[in-house]
């Protein structure tokens, strides 16, 4: 899953991302035309600052979390995850898990897209391989799915949807899915192996582990103690 998906890490980040209107704004206008508007410059700004970007997961790192988290609802997309689990965990535990599970996510998409800039040295992104469909969704439904086609340089199409739900915070994302995958699904049956087998605790600490590596190894980061939980 994680292998098929590298190549359209690109334009998960690039169309939740495309989120930037207020709450105002992103609660009058539909899901769509927030993501049609807010394309160009998204695809501009990658363009611009590609060299800084290639290859240093810290640099995107830092424009994921400014520009991409706030507009995913974590807590949302962490209560899926879980599952049964959730409703069974205790509030200090529902809190590490997020925290682990957002610097999951962090440092998932952050090398992946850096990976990606880096291959794709000298070439500009094209806003062209992002074809949107037409939203099948009411103006007043709060949770729609926004799909759309990613059209690679060699191949066929690629079906990419989105899964939101309009919040207080305006429209955010809880879930994709790459060609029917569900991301939720996928890590949802991942861990509840973990969590049948050692229990969340063992989870958190795991996930824990592997993102302080993250932090202590990939390039551009400083060297400091991370905390655990």
């Amino acid at each position: 899953m994680i292998a098929q998906a590298r190549p359209l890490i690109l334009t998960f980040v690039l169309m939740t991302t495309m989120l930037l209107n207020n709450s105002a704004s992103a609660n009058s206008a539909s899901p769509l035309d927030v993501l049609k508007n807010a394309s160009d410059n998204m695809f501009t700004e990658l363009n611009a600052n590609r060299q800084k970007l290639s290859n240093n997961p810290a640099a995107v790192q830092k424009v994921i979390e400014q520009i991409l988290l706030p507009h995913i609802d974590i807590i949302t997309a962490s209560k899926w995850v879980l599952g049964k689990h959730w409703r069974a965990a205790n509030k200090d535990q529902k809190l590490k898990f997020i925290r682990q599970f957002r610097n999951l996510l962090l440092r998932f998409y952050s090398t992946a897209l850096a990976e990606y800039l880096a291959d794709k040295e000298g070439e500009k992104l094209d806003p062209g391989m992002i074809k949107f469909k037409r939203l099948r969704a009411s103006p007043e439904d709060t949770e729609v799915t926004v799909r759309s086609d990613v059209i690679p340089t060699n191949g066929k199409p690629i079906p990419v949807n989105y899964h939101m739900h309009l919040t207080q915070k305006g429209w955010k994302v809880y879930d994709v899915s790459v060609e029917g995958i569900s991301v939720i699904t996928t890590y949802r049956t991942s861990f509840g192996s973990e969590i049948s087998a050692n229990g969340l605790d063992s989870l958190i600490a795991s996930l824990a582990d592997k993102n302080n590596k993250f932090m202590a190894e990939a390039p551009g980061f400083k060297k400091s103690k991370q905390k655990k939980n």
